[in-house]
């Protein structure tokens, strides 16, 4: 399994163009992508998938699909086994994750093979705790069950504004705070970064711009 979280940013802009040209080595033309919208609502779930679609055109990926959610849900798990690439949008990790849950595909997704891609709400429920920090939506920090495929957890949309808030939750977990342009790789081999990410830990922030061996004992081995 291999995993990308994306802090945010707008990709018509630019503003993710190193990101795509990273997941371009992990895809071949002939790739199935699969836009999961479970986080966002209806009306803006068009808007998603032309976004994505245009993203992965760029890289000269082809085959783009927006997963119905009005199939039954064993059509669901057998659509999602058989793509090569799963992309979580953003929107509310708590609709996501009660989708997930509503529909059965959280053992599907975790036996899922190819690349994830989880943008802002996505990137947030590909961790054990998904946090959500206070902001204009959230007047609560909130901490949910997420799908656990990491044991990390990650703030997205990061500014050092909220350093403080994550310097106190860090006492009970590791997170990566991305912003907007930015994104974490992660499989079994350890953890690459675009942009400047911060290692919350322990009450500690640090920068990652440098090669260290985390806890787990994978390597950090940063790209810009």
């Amino acid at each position: 399994m291999n995993l990308c979280f994306i802090g945010g940013g707008n990709p018509l802009t630019g503003e993710l163009d190193e990101v795509m040209k990273r997941i371009a080595t992990y895809v071949e033309p002939e790739s199935r992508v699969l836009i999961i919208p479970f986080a966002t609502e209806h009306a803006k779930r068009d808007g998603w998938f032309q976004s994505a679609k245009k993203s992965f055109n760029d890289i000269g990926v082809e085959n783009i699909q927006l997963l119905n959610d009005e199939l039954g849900n064993e059509e669901m798990k057998a659509n999602i086994s058989v793509q090569d690439v799963l992309y979580f949008t953003g929107g509310r990790p708590e609709i996501l994750m009660e989708c997930m849950v509503n529909k059965g595909l959280i053992q599907t997704v975790k036996e899922f093979k190819g690349l994830m891609i989880g943008v802002s709400a996505g990137a947030l429920a590909f961790c054990k705790d998904c946090l959500i920090t206070k902001d204009e939506d959230y007047p609560e920090t909130q901490i949910l069950r997420g799908l656990g495929l990491v044991d990390f957890s990650v703030e997205v949309h990061y500014e050092e504004s909220v350093d403080e808030e994550l310097i106190l939750l860090s006492k009970e977990r590791d997170i990566y705070a991305i912003p907007n342009g930015g994104a974490l790789f992660w499989n079994d081999e350890g953890l690459t970064s675009i942009k400047n990410i911060f290692h919350f830990s322990d009450t500690k922030k640090i920068n990652k711009r440098r090669k260290v061996i985390l806890e787990s004992g994978c390597v950090w081995s940063p790209s810009s």
